[in-house]
């Protein structure tokens, strides 16, 4: 990638985008609202304490101001019948029901959603309302997602999860009764954790009997340091990679049996077909669309509204101000938006078919990538990938064997170019997500 370049763009300064993202084949918005009611201390996303009530009406009066921030995205969408929508966070639930009504408006009279797949929702149990449901409900949502992370009194406290277990279940029980979908998501291969902490996990997430569930390892490189001291504090040891491998062997397996199937690599969906008789690799039951996008092709852009939100187009890595209040002054103030952006190779994008929607989806069809402008050091890799049993070729696509399924990570990391592996290791080796402070939490639940 190219030396990072900040500028401010103007209203009508859109030469960024003249170069890059001019010809996607699916573009997925999303909202990114950065408050919480608690750090959480294993988080690696931008998000912030909600502070009061008066920056929350300034940031939603913000992000659906058409003049700079919306009408960029209105333009750079106004060819494309969009397949997804998503609000994520922080934790978007803190929206009162007025903010989702006034943000599902803009939504539904600057887009062209005829064509619309999936409309997503993240939430916080302690936030999940019947006012809000209705709310979400009149705007078109069809998807509430929920943060659970784990059952364990022990590591909810570790990692300040204050939502209380009977909240939780009230949630989950809410939105079932509301929406199509409905996802939890859950954590493993954390410090300490032992195989039966894991399985009670498992089991009591597959009795809230939601439609999908997302299964997450901990990513230990973005946690913060108070979840450190926490872990030392308890003496907790790290997992090693074999014991996180076999608990994703474990999970896989779990899941099936209790009548999951994996729909990505993170994501299971309760399955109609007869597992007995069909029992594939991957569901082609569901997908989940806004991953889809991340996880896909050439031509496939995500494009983010609000603070610290991210653009992905083909050639170019955008992402707006990281400071609410700036971002805030900026759109509401002198009409100006900071953007920073990261140039890189419209040829990487080619090779995303292969090097991240085949392990992360489980398939890559031909008719989708390019393969006459394929790097030959991809083909190579994918051959011996083929060659070890852990992908397989048909006429029409390459598909991820079941051993190849229980490596896709590494198979992400393995098909990547050389010059990517040496950027995340760097990355690894020099970035931390600093500390946010202690909050008070009342923990005698």
């Amino acid at each position: 990638m190219s030396k990072r370049e900040l500028k401010q763009w103007e209203p009508n300064n859109l030469d960024v985008f003249h170069y890059y993202g001019r010809w996607p084949s699916n573009r997925s918005p999303y909202f990114h609202i950065p408050f919480c009611q608690d750090i959480c201390t294993f988080c690696p996303f931008y998000r912030e304490i909600l502070s009061n009530d008066e920056l929350l009406d300034a940031y939603v009066k913000a992000i659906i101001k058409k003049k700079l921030n919306l009408n960029l995205v209105i333009k750079m969408c106004r060819k494309n019948k969009l397949q997804v929508f998503f609000l994520e966070g922080g934790t978007p639930s803190l929206l009162k029901p007025e903010h989702i009504r006034k943000i599902g408006l803009a939504i539904h009279k600057y887009f062209n959603l005829s064509e619309l797949k999936e409309f997503s929702f993240e939430m916080n149990a302690k936030t999940i309302t019947k006012d809000r449901v209705e709310a979400l409900k009149e705007i078109g949502v069809t998807y509430g997602r929920m943060g659970v992370q784990t059952f364990n009194p022990k590591y909810r406290k570790i990692f300040q999860l204050s939502a209380t277990p009977d909240q939780v279940e009230h949630g989950v029980a809410l939105l079932n009764e509301n929406f199509p979908f409905v996802c939890i998501d859950m954590l493993y291969g954390f410090h300490g954790q032992s195989i039966d902490d894991f399985l009670k996990d498992l089991h009591f997430a597959t009795s809230l009997n939601t439609k999908t569930i997302d299964v997450y390892p901990i990513n230990n490189v973005v946690i913060q340091k108070r979840l450190d001291d926490a872990y030392q504090a308890h003496n907790f040891q790290p997992a090693s990679g074999l014991t996180k491998f076999s608990m994703n062997i474990l999970l896989n397996e779990y899941m099936r049996n209790n009548g999951y199937l994996p729909h990505n690599g993170h994501g299971y969906i309760k399955t109609k077909y007869d597992l007995t008789k069909n029992n594939p690799v991957v569901s082609d039951e569901y997908t989940f669309q806004y991953h889809e996008t991340v996880y896909g092709y050439e031509g496939y852009e995500v494009i983010g509204f609000g603070r610290s939100a991210s653009f992905l187009l083909d050639g170019a890595y955008l992402y707006n101000c990281n400071d609410t209040v700036q971002y805030v002054k900026g759109l509401l103030g002198s009409n100006k938006l900071d953007i920073d952006v990261e140039v890189y190779s419209k040829e990487l994008c080619k090779q995303r078919g292969l090097i991240l929607h085949l392990p992360y989806h489980g398939i890559a069809k031909k008719q989708k990538i390019n393969l006459d402008l394929i790097h030959e050091e991809i083909f190579i890799k994918l051959q011996n990938a083929i060659e070890r049993g852990l992908v397989i070729e048909t006429p029409n696509d390459y598909q991820l064997t079941k051993k190849g399924w229980y490596w896709y990570v590494n198979l992400l990391f393995y098909l990547a170019a050389d010059t990517d592996h040496k950027a995340m290791k760097d990355y690894i080796e020099t970035n931390r997500t600093g500390d946010l402070g202690k909050w008070q939490i009342d923990w005698t639940y």
